[in-house]
């Protein structure tokens, strides 16, 4: 059974295609395409340093191709360079606008304390995107461990078959 599962993953690479497995963004079959890097576009990267060894200590990334040892991620661009954004416990805005479910959690779901960046208003730098999972209320992203250098997006991802759900991608909130 593992050698299939093996052998699937092998083919889906060959063909540009990925499966994601993490409940951050839908279950499913992805393709990998050349980077765009344009706000609500799905976008695979790795993390490095002090943030992915976070990731992989606690179980939120497996074992993975990226130079860290851990899996790469799929998430959907917020904020692009010259863009504002405000990080709050309440959840994050982007260029004033609040986006939808987006309020930090304190602790992670075994009650570990969760790292974020500081609250405050920044201006998104030059070289920098802020990413967001399409399941905000689970997903371990910008609003945890900061902007992703645009040098990290090795690649886009457009979904070709998912399992249920739903990717709203960032929604603004409606107050």
């Amino acid at each position: 059974m593992l050698a299939a599962a093996a052998a699937l993953l092998g083919l889906a690479r060959a063909a540009q295609l990925r499966v994601n497995t993490t409940v951050s963004m839908p279950i499913g079959l992805y393709r990998e395409l050349a980077p765009s890097l344009q706000r609500g576009a799905l976008v695979v990267f790795c993390l490095d340093g002090e943030v992915a060894a976070l990731g992989r200590e606690r179980g939120y990334l497996p074992a993975g191709p990226c130079r860290s040892g851990t899996q790469e991620l799929v998430k959907r661009v917020a904020a692009l360079p010259g863009d504002w954004v405000e990080l709050s416990a309440s959840g994050l805005r982007i260029n004033g606008r609040a986006i939808a479910r987006t309020a930090l959690h304190g602790a992670d779901h075994a009650g570990r304390p969760l790292p974020h960046p500081s609250y405050g208003l920044r201006r998104v730098e030059a070289g920098e995107l802020w990413v967001l999972g399409s399941a905000h209320d689970v997903s371990w992203d910008s609003r945890y461990f900061g902007p992703i250098q645009t040098a990290q997006a090795r690649a886009s991802a457009v979904a070709v078959w998912t399992l249920g759900g739903s990717d709203a991608g960032v929604e603004e909130d409606s107050q």
